[in-house]
């Protein structure tokens, strides 16, 4: 969340897939775990909200990440990000068997 927010403060110049942009006075983000998008409402992985208030909002869903109110999530993203990971390493490996 901290580098989501220092690219968006910099101007998300080097992000090729900003997960916070300003569009004009709303704030248009999502939080990812893992490469994938966290669920900020009961379905919602993206939020729209005032820019006035974006700041004040986000810090209060990093708090209740560190609180341990998205743990259930965060562990289910990690367990995905996981499998993806061995699929990609089989199918790598797969490849490379076919090239030799």
């Amino acid at each position: 969340m901290d580098k989501a927010l220092a690219a968006f403060k910099a101007g998300n110049k080097e992000v090729k897939r900003p997960t916070i942009v300003k569009k004009g006075d709303e704030v248009k983000f999502s939080v990812r775990y893992s490469n994938s998008p966290m669920k900020l409402t009961a379905e919602e992985t993206e939020v729209v909200v005032p820019a006035k208030e974006f700041e004040a909002i986000y810090a209060a869903i990093k708090e209740s990440a560190l609180a341990g109110e998205f743990d259930a999530q965060l562990a289910s993203l990690s367990a995905n990000a996981k499998t993806r990971g061995q699929t990609g390493a089989a199918s790598r490996k797969a490849n490379a068997a076919k090239k030799k």
